[in-house]
């Protein structure tokens, strides 16, 4: 058995077989005396798996990849993305700059003055101080050099604090002194729940601008119902079980179960919903990530978690002996358990993050987000080392950082004419869902 005359002829022959039939053909040649043909088996595996990524996915990897320890598959990354792109375009779209431009000096002044008189007004001020920092952020942020503009107002935002203090008053007095009272109210957060949904994103979407023109969010409640219903009968479940029929808590576990295997697939729910409810210049947002990519970062961040979990729990179960109890003991092989969830939250925003932004269009722009765990983890731990040994007078420091290090992990490619963009007038949004959502600390951006 020779090697064939042309290799070339030979991987034209290769590409109509599927991976499985290659993989077997790799694992049977005779490396040593057909290594070309081996290199070529190989290279069409490497091939057809590329192929199955998306233009977004293939990118991310480009830029993370080892470029020195890995330049075979560097140049085979190159070479997928040059053929997904085609001859006739450029080898990138043209790119618009994200900037961040805030100093940490200049914000800590508009920090420090917001927290005083938060302080002194019992949180009155903190509607303005949203108003404040929300402007800074905004202004000090560019896009192809001109900058975001925030139009909130401090008078719609108090009454939205108020209200939502009031609810959240109701369920503390609830939880502490009307137990009975407590499913009822759970029972009505879950029905309020998606309003406060809607009006949130109604809020943040018409007040925020850029070249003078606000975002619009047009999603509403019976499209939220539509949406998380399952999630809802869930929650209702759990409820039941905790309160409506005591003697049965064993089962609470049924309903807590599916909904934490649920997870993901309702993330991804709830981020196409946001994503694809919100316009600019009457463009629509589109998103294309499935909800099986959402399901392996969370099940790999439970399995860092379990990683670390056993064996801190067997330490702590070594060293917390009966006659070895100590707080200092106790701090100390608890330690690797907080580790081992910091590292899991930033694993899940680092690739949570890029997987969002990178399935998202708007219009002719295209985003790419390079976020990294381990830069993600470092950044995270010097904020907590510096904001602790300051006590806490570094945290406009550490949020600098943070919004730098992300605006300067996102790309925008322009793939279409900015003119495509065209204004409208949209009426005013009330504040109130918008700050329920900040005052129940609810995460709802990308």
């Amino acid at each position: 058995m020779s090697e064939p005359e042309s290799i070339e002829e030979y991987i034209q022959s290769l590409r109509p077989l599927p991976v499985g039939h290659l993989e077997w053909m790799a694992a049977h040649v005779d490396k040593e005396r057909f290594p070309e043909r081996y290199k070529a088996i190989m290279d069409v595996i490497s091939e057809k798996k590329l192929q199955a990524y998306t233009l977004g996915e293939l990118l991310d990897a480009s830029h993370n990849i080892d470029r020195e320890k890995y330049p075979e598959r560097a140049q085979r990354l190159d070479d997928e993305i040059a053929r997904r792109l085609g001859p006739q375009m450029p080898e990138q779209p043209p790119e618009l700059a994200l900037e961040f431009r805030g100093k940490a000096r200049e914000y800590f002044r508009i920090w420090i003055v917001n927290l005083c008189l938060t302080l002194l007004t019992l949180g009155i001020f903190s509607a303005w101080s949203k108003v404040r920092k929300k402007r800074y952020l905004y202004s000090h942020t560019t896009l192809g050099g001109t900058p975001f503009q925030y139009l909130g107002k401090p008078i719609p935002i108090l009454k939205g604090r108020v209200i939502a203090a009031i609810g959240f008053l109701i369920y503390y007095a609830s939880s502490h002194f009307l137990i009975s009272l407590l499913p009822y109210i759970f029972a009505a957060g879950l029905i309020v729940a998606p309003w406060v949904l809607v009006r949130s994103a109604a809020f943040n979407a018409r007040y925020s601008a850029f070249r003078n023109m606000t975002f619009h969010f047009d999603g509403g409640y019976l499209d939220v119902l539509k949406a998380f219903w399952a999630w809802g009968i869930i929650l209702a479940a759990v409820i039941v079980m905790m309160f409506i029929l005591p003697e049965k808590r064993a089962f609470i576990g049924i309903p807590l179960a599916v909904f934490g295997l649920s997870y993901p697939w309702w993330i991804r729910r709830l981020k196409k919903f946001i994503i694809e409810r919100t316009s600019f210049g009457g463009k629509r947002g589109t998103f294309s990530a499935t909800s099986g990519q959402f399901f392996k970062i969370y099940f790999i961040s439970g399995l860092i978690v379990i990683a670390v979990a056993i064996p801190s729990g067997i330490l702590m179960a070594t060293l917390l002996t009966p006659t070895k109890k100590s707080l200092l003991l106790t701090y100390l092989a608890a330690a690797p358990i907080y580790i081992g969830y910091v590292v899991a939250f930033a694993y899940v925003q680092s690739r949570s993050g890029n997987l969002v932004w990178n399935h998202t269009h708007l219009g002719p722009l295209r985003f790419c987000s390079t976020l990294r765990c381990r830069d993600l983890l470092k950044l995270y731990m010097t904020n907590a080392l510096g904001i602790i040994a300051s006590l806490g007078l570094l945290i406009p420091w550490a949020v600098m950082r943070t919004v730098k290090y992300r605006a300067d992990n996102m790309r925008v490619l322009q793939e279409g004419e900015l003119s495509e963009f065209q204004g409208s007038d949209r009426n005013g949004v009330t504040a109130v869902g918008a700050e329920a959502i900040d005052f129940f600390d609810v995460d709802l951006s990308l």
